[in-house]
């Protein structure tokens, strides 16, 4: 009870409050940074998986690529993947290749 008296009883209530408040943030930092590790490792194995299949590939001597149901890796930005495929769609409903 000496930091009772020191601090007083008040201040004790608050400091254990912002403990509390503390450690229930740490613990959901610690949950969402277990579900991003999961999602990155995720990615990383599919990642390493499509390369391994692109080294192979020519050892079989494969013309067609790899299905996979992996997403397509690209470089466009969501919006742009979305305007390349209404662009193909339409060439597609025109006859086009």
């Amino acid at each position: 009870m000496k930091i009772a008296k020191l601090f007083g009883k008040n201040n004790l209530e608050d400091t254990n409050e912002r403990l509390e408040l503390l450690e229930k943030a740490m613990r959901r930092m610690e949950e969402e940074w277990t579900d991003v590790y999961s999602k990155f490792r995720t990615l990383q194995m599919r990642v390493a998986k499509q390369a391994q299949r692109l080294d192979q590939a020519p050892e079989r001597g494969d013309t067609q690529p790899v299905e996979s149901d992996d997403p397509p890796l690209s470089s466009l930005s969501p919006r742009a993947q979305l305007i390349q495929n209404q662009i193909l769609a339409r060439r597609r409903a025109n006859g086009g290749t």
